[in-house]
């Protein structure tokens, strides 16, 4: 069995590719969540504990729609839909 990590035939370039997608997967499933529970932290405690500042109330949810969309665009890009069978 040859060990050069580049020599790979078609089988194991295939299984190598499915691995890495999978660990992308949970990488990117910690990242999200995460940065999710941040950001919904940090908004909850602006609603409700900072008084009489709307400007930050909205600033906050602004940052919380930005990190929505480009999480959502991450995911897409890593994850893409099935292609459809013809």
């Amino acid at each position: 069995m040859n060990n050069d990590p580049l020599n790979f035939t078609l089988e194991r370039l295939t299984v190598y590719k499915e691995l890495q997608r999978i660990r992308m997967g949970w990488v990117t499933l910690l990242v999200v969540l995460s940065l999710f529970s941040i950001g919904l932290l940090s908004f909850l405690y602006a609603v409700f504990f900072v008084q009489e500042q709307n400007a930050s109330k909205v600033i906050m949810g602004g940052i919380d729609t930005l990190l929505g969309w480009a999480l959502k665009i991450i995911i897409t890009y890593l994850f893409p839909p099935p292609k459809s069978r013809k």
